[in-house]
């Protein structure tokens, strides 16, 4: 039997939020090319940090101009 931390186990996502991110997604690679963390990000837009993380290499292949400054 699996048993799964609760401290750290993710909440299911909302589909609407991947579409809202989506269409903030090349504000999103501008903010972290002008220095903002993925941390403060997180709380701007009320998104929990590790998802995140999982759309930004998508979103810098699809939005190469906002993230061509970026590493």
């Amino acid at each position: 039997m699996e048993t799964v931390n609760a401290v750290n186990a993710m909440p299911p996502v909302n589909p609407a939020l991947f579409d809202h991110l989506e269409w903030k997604a090349e504000q999103i690679l501008g903010q972290l090319r002008a220095g903002y963390s993925l941390e403060r990000l997180s709380a701007v837009y009320e998104v929990p940090e590790p998802h995140l993380r999982e759309r930004v290499p998508e979103w810098r292949r699809k939005y190469p101009a906002q993230a061509q400054a970026q590493a």
